[in-house]
């Protein structure tokens, strides 16, 4: 039985990539998987032989960490869900993109600032409509599938990518996720960070290019020698203009098995990778 359902792009994202994309860039050297622009950013170099960088900021949500089979595990318990489970496979992924939607309103200063948690609260009754049994949910029933977004569990390469990454440069995260959340999340699952950063300290959410900015202030390098580790491309897109480097880790099972992901190249990605494990091989040729 094939369960699952085409994601469909929600139309504030698009319009926020279509914005992004007619904006200039620090460096806009075209790409090929498994390359990268020079340091002028003017020519194609193969991976070995660019600079490479000092630190490595990693997108945690969805980029590290899985957040699609914890909610659908969580969903699952659900009186008023688990009958009908097969009717709520888009959930995860709609919910994500939902809150997303207002994030970006608020980096655009459409939206005054508010926590991350209050975000996803914020949008999760008129997604909660949308699905059968979604009205039936109980406040407990809502605190429980809020609180899977503290509870997401890394993707099987995450914590040996990492632990490889870690051994010759500096490795930070650099998410929309709180300070407390983040710690405990990375604390768990023992990942080997060196450094916790987030959008809070700064009360902005990515693609606020201050978010961006975090890693040069806390890490101690220039943004050209920052490298951002994402699968998001509008995340790599704000980045870029920010003057960091990017990689694109695409996850085809961020928003569960059958969804549509753009994995293809772009002048605004400087290396693709199709895990962490293999970021880690394509820097080491530097």
């Amino acid at each position: 039985m094939n369960l699952s359902k085409p994601h469909v792009l929600q139309p504030g994202r698009r319009r926020f990539v279509q914005i992004l994309a007619s904006l200039p860039l620090v460096s806009a050297a075209s790409l090929a998987h498994g390359l990268s622009p020079s340091p002028s950013g003017t020519e194609m170099t193969t991976a070995h032989d660019t600079i490479r960088p000092k630190a490595l900021v990693f997108d945690m949500q969805g980029t590290v960490f899985n957040f699609y089979d914890p909610m659908l595990h969580e969903l699952a318990r659900l009186p008023a869900v688990e009958p009908r489970l097969q009717d709520w496979l888009t959930f995860p992924g709609r919910w994500s993109a939902a809150a997303h939607d207002v994030i970006v309103e608020i980096a655009a200063g459409r939206k005054a600032w508010q926590p991350n948690r209050a975000v996803y609260a914020g949008v999760l009754p008129a997604l909660l409509s949308r699905y059968r049994g979604g009205n039936a949910l109980s406040h407990e029933d809502k605190t429980r599938l809020l609180d899977v977004w503290a509870a997401m569990t890394p993707w099987s390469d995450s914590q040996p990518g990492l632990t490889a990454l870690r051994k010759a440069f500096v490795v930070a995260t650099l998410t929309n996720a709180s300070m407390a959340g983040m710690i405990n999340l990375v604390k768990r699952e023992g990942l080997p960070f060196d450094a916790i950063l987030t959008g809070e300290l700064v009360h902005a959410f990515k693609p606020d290019l201050r978010v961006y900015q975090l890693a040069s202030e806390y890490l101690g390098f220039v943004p050209g020698e920052i490298m951002l580790v994402s699968a998001h491309k509008w995340d790599l897109m704000a980045a870029k203009r920010s003057g960091l480097l990017t990689a694109f880790v695409p996850r085809p099972f961020e928003n569960g098995p059958g969804t549509e992901v753009d994995t293809l190249p772009e002048p605004y990605i400087d290396l693709i990778a199709s895990d962490l494990p293999q970021l880690a091989s394509l820097l080491d040729r530097g």
